[in-house]
């Protein structure tokens, strides 16, 4: 039973809530504001506290629904994503497991390969241990006191292949798997902290019932009125926000404004807030979707790289196995003796000494150079080729974090139009193989494309970075002509350095603007296009401006000698009838009285003269016309000298840019003269070198029969500007090419190089000795080079550095500091062994840089 109804029965009373259809189970006794009592039911009660916290029991039952829907969506979208990554990790894992696999597989058969003639060469000496031969065991005898090392050419070739596998070993733990691997943990240590962000459940608000019969109002409270806000001022300007918030009393004071109910503008803002949400998660989504691309991007550049390095090292290391015959070859022409050849070698080798066959000619070394040569020519091929798979992977990188462009967009949908062509081609089909060349010829025209696409960015980035430098060098050049005119008198020392620090940098702009003729060229063409363009446009106005005063001259003197004619033909009507009425009169005067003769002969006078008047008056007008027109023709052709000066000033100052062009290339040449003298006069010293020197040609060439040992040239190296010269590796295979202190040299015996032995050198190997620089001390930092090559050196000794390169390759370059505080002078010098260099005259290819 009803609890109103328990107890009272006597008052019929309303006791169901019309709001939520509810019995009413409380009842509010504060009536200081209110008309009547009023009764609550248990919703009301909840909407009453504004709590999100407490609410009914069905309520409650309705949300435990939803969050449990809700938590088994989120779970299984969890789960699958777990999943899928751990399935992407155990992928993964197995790619570099398969590597780390085929990795070892291929070091264990090369060892096994390097074995097989080691046990092979084990097996023959267990077999031959008590077999004596004398005459094999003499001449094993002989070729060890005629060897110059004792040590084992085995280990030696054992310590250079475990040098290579070790390197092999380090780069099956550095390939692109193992990277791979690195990125799928990261990734999906990103995945998971993007589900521990997103899958979070969202605890709804209590569906309250809506009371109809109430205005919606804001949880604030009228400042002035002290009653609730239920509506804003949306509309007014300048206004503060605060101020916009009204009660009804606000609204009756002020009832012009247009307000908005909170309603309407919840509405707004919940259309506001899900417009901003959709546009954030739609930038997410294309975001993630970038950096998606550019990671797969990423991991196949690396593969790819990586792929191809390994690609080179196994080519590196197969060379490894056949350069140990050689040495095999090589120890055995050193061993042997003239003695123990019998037979056809024996005469060969007689025959090639008694001809007096050049040894850079013999077919053995002849045929290892064949060899090398096309050896390094394939890893030049594989690293050129390298080089641009490097730069277009790159390219398409930054393509995917810009904009793609319009060509890459075409590239992308021929690739994908041949690749549905080639789906559809059946091998049934009689033109099968027409198809498959046809697909051929598109797809390499598409990696031309994506190589040219790659090429011309590059391109257009050396284009602006070379404008970059150029305004760079002016900025320099303006900041050091404005120190050294603020600076005056008064600091001298100052002034010489930077008059010193302008010339280094008028150095650096000639050997730049050597460098970038085409350059330049091409730059300046569209500023030149661009004149000629402006010339143009200021010729065909002249052009037009001078037809245009012409014709309005013509037009003026038509108008004028118009004007004229008809004043001329007004004043002859007037005259002619003057003259009618003359001889009117006359004929009367003439019948009445014949004295009037006399008046009509001055009469006709006075028309003579008058028109002798009118024929001076119009000369007259027609000379002044005339002369106006041709006022106006030299003021016309005045102007037009003046453009035409202004032409050859543009002229004359395009000849004098040329003539300051033509004096910097004469004093380049100046320069190159000077080095070139140098170079023709420099001679080896008959008396600074070790006495298994001999020098010839004149003091061009040098050979040392045996040892390392110093030879060093006559003409020191000057102190200013850039020398350089050049030596050529004549015969043998070991060489020191360099610079070095004279007096320290001498005093060590002209042997041993290295820090405190006074020279600065790098040998045919590649490695480095410096006087004064431990950490270069046997180190690898630059190219080899052997027999017939030519290296250019280039030193400076205001800038300290020596710079060393081979001919014919500008990438076979490298650069030492030289230690130049010593007193000593530095002298060209070589430091050989069993080897000949010369002097060349003529340095090719020479530049001042």
């Amino acid at each position: 039973m009803n609890i109103l109804q328990q107890n009272y029965n006597q008052e019929p009373q309303e006791t169901i809530c019309k709001t939520h259809n509810l019995e009413f189970i409380a009842v509010d006794l504060d009536m200081s504001d209110k008309s009547q009592i009023k009764f609550f039911c248990g919703k009301c009660l909840v909407d009453k506290l504004n709590n999100n916290k407490v609410t009914t029991i069905e309520q409650s039952k309705e949300r435990i629904k939803q969050i449990k829907t809700q938590q088994q969506e989120i779970k299984t979208k969890e789960n699958q994503t777990r999943l899928n990554y751990y399935k992407n990790i155990l992928d993964q894992i197995m790619d570099f497991k398969r590597s780390i696999y085929d990795s070892l597989e291929k070091i264990h058969k090369q060892i096994q390969q390097y074995m097989f003639p080691i046990q092979k060469e084990k097996q023959d000496l267990q077999e031959n241990q008590y077999q004596l031969n004398y005459f094999e065991d003499i001449k094993q005898l002989s070729e060890l006191y005629s060897s110059d090392q004792q040590q084992s050419n085995n280990l030696i070739e054992d310590k250079y292949f475990i040098d290579e596998l070790t390197k092999q070993f380090e780069l099956s733990f550095n390939n692109a798997e193992y990277f791979q691997t690195l990125d799928t943990f990261k990734n999906t240590k990103q995945i998971i902290q993007d589900l521990m962000e997103n899958n979070i459940i969202e605890l709804q608000p209590l569906l309250q019932t809506k009371n109809e019969y109430k205005t919606p109002s804001l949880n604030r409270i009228c400042v002035n009125h002290k009653k609730e806000i239920i509506m804003i001022d949306m509309d007014s300007q300048n206004k503060k926000i605060e101020d916009r918030l009204v009660c009804v009393d606000c609204i009756s004071e002020n009832p012009q404004i247009k307000y908005q109910t909170i309603e309407n503008i919840n509405k707004q803002w919940i259309d506001y807030n899900s417009e901003s949400q959709n546009i954030l998660l739609q930038y997410q989504k294309e975001s993630k979707n970038k950096r998606c691309d550019l990671f797969n991007q990423i991991a196949s550049m690396r593969k790819n790289y990586n792929q191809k390095l390994n690609e080179i090292s196994d080519k590196l290391i197969s060379e490894q196995f056949q350069s140990i015959h050689k040495n095999k070859d090589l120890n055995y022409i050193k061993r042997v003796s003239i003695q123990s050849l019998e037979g056809e070698q024996l005469l060969k080798d007689l025959k090639q000494l008694i001809e007096k066959e050049k040894v850079s000619q013999n077919q053995t070394i002849t045929s290892f150079k064949n060899k090398d040569t096309i050896f390094q020519k394939e890893i030049q091929n594989h690293l050129e080729s390298l080089k641009q798979y490097d730069q277009l992977d790159i390219q398409q990188s930054i393509d995917i974090l810009k904009e793609i462009p319009i060509e890459r967009n075409i590239i992308l949908q021929l690739s994908e139009h041949i690749q549905q062509l080639s789906k559809c081609i059946q091998t049934k089909d009689e033109n099968y193989q027409n198809y498959i060349e046809f697909i051929k010829e598109v797809q390499e025209f598409i990696d031309q494309a994506k190589k040219y696409q790659c090429q011309i960015n590059l391109f257009y980035q050396t284009i602006t970075l070379f404008q970059q430098h150029s305004n760079k060098i002016d900025q320099i050049q303006q900041l050091i002509q404005h120190k050294t005119n603020n600076q005056g008198n008064k600091q001298e020392s100052i002034l010489i350095l930077y008059q010193n620090l302008s010339e280094v940098l008028n150095d650096y702009i000639i050997t730049f603007g050597n460098k970038n003729k085409q350059m330049k060229k091409y730059n300046n063409i569209q500023k030149l296009e661009l004149d000629l363009v402006k010339l143009t446009e200021v010729n065909k106005d002249l052009e037009i401006e001078k037809t245009n005063l012409l014709n309005q001259m013509s037009k003026q003197l038509d108008e004028k000698h118009q004007e004229y004619q008809k004043v001329l033909k007004e004043q002859q009507v007037q005259n002619q009838r003057i003259i009618d009425e003359i001889n009117a009169k006359l004929q009367i005067q003439d019948k009445e009285n014949q004295q009037y003769k006399v008046q009509l002969d001055q009469k006709t006078q006075e028309l003579i003269n008058l028109k002798k008047q009118n024929e001076e008056d119009k000369l007259q007008t027609i000379k002044t016309l005339e002369d106006q027109k041709n006022k106006e023709i030299t003021e016309l052709n005045k102007r037009i000298n003046q453009k035409e000066l202004e032409l050859q000033a543009i002229q004359k100052q395009l000849d004098q840019i040329n003539q300051e062009k033509l004096q910097k290339e004469k004093q380049q040449k100046l320069e190159l003269e000077k080095i070139q003298q140098y170079t023709k006069a420099l001679l080896f010293s008959n008396t600074y070198k070790h006495s298994n020197f001999q020098i010839s040609e004149g003091g061009k060439a040098v050979e040392c029969n045996s040892g390392y040992y110093y030879c060093l040239c006559e003409q020191a190296i000057p102190k200013t500007g850039k020398t350089i010269f050049a030596f050529q590796m004549l015969s043998g295979t070991q060489f020191f090419v360099g610079i070095g202190f004279r007096d320290i040299i001498q005093k060590n015996n002209y042997i041993n190089a290295g820090v405190g032995y006074g020279s600065y050198l790098i040998n045919d190997g590649g490695s480095m000795r410096s006087h004064h620089n431990k950490d270069v001390e046997n180190k690898k930092f630059s190219f080899t080079f052997t027999t017939n090559d030519i290296i250019i050196m280039e030193v400076s000794i205001e800038h300290k550095y020596i710079k060393w390169t081979r001919q014919n390759n500008p990438l076979a370059t490298v650069q030492l500091e030289i230690d130049t505080y010593i007193s000593q002078e530095l002298y060209p010098c070589v430091l050989i062994s069993s080897s000949k260099v010369k002097i060349l005259d003529n340095i090719p290819n020479v530049e001042l840089k």
